[in-house]
């Protein structure tokens, strides 16, 4: 996948196989590989990964060159994969890829002041070199515009926001205390030792989004989070890594979306819900207040409770225990 770290890649394969702990040790003679990606990103030169057999028709249909994976699931590649055998393929992955994105699972930057917004240090704001700003806009106090920014026009940010990594359409707002683009919640041991996942993407939000106050939406991993358009976000909503949001989604306050889900388009999400990671939310789903989210939606559900049932069930069960 495209990413806004810079990527030190090509590697030769045998180099980076020898780098892995728990892949087969094979040799590729002269074999380049150009980029880390996920299955459904990945185009020729790549290598990539499977891990969840929630993904198993992304990895039959992947266009990676290579991919590390358990023995058991390697018959299910195409004929223009190859397989490398791996007891870990998350872990040896996410080796693999600190090497073509050092940078990325941290949040430390060599910053320097933009000198085209010098203006905004005034107000105590801070604008990295990395960072471009179309017409019309406007910020508040004591923000911080850090690396690999790109902001549409029409564009409002509030006061004691920080952002990086995230590509910004046309008129949106995002209101004071907001955290934008940091590294997301994911680590494994790898042995022994607490590893930090690389967070190669980045936050993309559409255009004609609102996002309140005190929100964090933190970036990709081996993909982008997503925003679509018209979407509304009111206050201290956190949104993990790879998070996929649909376009006119209205999102209540104090609402956690774990890791990898997916939101359908037009969904209304009570306030102090939370969605656990990797599930798949449907189009036009209302989800209730308090909420807790453990499978799938599909399209049209109205939920509530936790763990969440079709909202006549919950007023029945409630009707029943009075």
């Amino acid at each position: 996948m495209e990413s806004l770290f810079i990527n030190k890649g090509p590697f030769d394969l045998d180099y980076i196989i020898e780098k892995t702990y728990f892949s087969k040790k094979e040799k590729f003679s002269k074999k380049k590989i150009k980029n880390v990606s996920n299955l459904i990103n990945s185009t020729k030169g790549d290598i990539t990964f499977f891990e969840n057999v929630k993904y198993i028709n992304n990895l039959k249909n992947t266009n990676a060159s290579y991919c590390l994976i358990k023995e058991k699931f390697a018959s299910q590649l195409k004929e223009s994969c190859t397989p490398i055998i791996s007891k870990e393929p998350l872990l040896d992955f996410i080796i693999i890829s600190k090497l073509f994105y050092p940078d990325a699972d941290s949040d430390n930057w060599k910053y320097k002041q933009n000198n085209k917004y010098k203006s905004l240090l005034k107000k105590n704001v801070y604008v990295d070199n990395t960072v471009k700003i179309g017409k019309n806009f406007s910020i508040g106090f004591n923000s911080v515009l850090k690396k690999n920014i790109t902001i549409g026009n029409n564009v409002t940010i509030g006061s004691n926001c920080t952002i990086s990594n995230a590509v910004i359409g046309d008129n949106v707002i995002i209101n004071d205390g907001t955290v934008i683009g940091k590294i997301g919640y994911g680590f494994k041991v790898i042995n022994n030792k607490l590893t930090f996942i690389p967070h190669i993407g980045c936050v993309i939000i559409n255009d004609d989004v609102y996002i309140g106050s005190n929100c964090t939406i933190d970036r990709g991993s081996f993909s982008n989070t997503i925003i679509g358009k018209f979407t509304m976000i009111d206050n201290l909503v956190h949104i993990a890594h790879n998070v996929k949001i649909g376009s006119f989604c209205f999102i209540a306050g104090q609402v956690g979306v774990a890791g990898s889900s997916i939101i359908g388009d037009k969904c209304m999400i009570g306030g102090q819900a939370g969605i656990s990671g990797h599930l798949k939310i449907g189009n036009n789903v209302n989800i209730g207040g308090h909420s807790g989210i453990l499978n799938n939606l599909s399209d049209g559900s109205k939920v509530i409770g936790f763990p969440s049932m079709k909202i006549r069930d919950f007023l029945k069960r409630k009707n029943n225990d009075q």
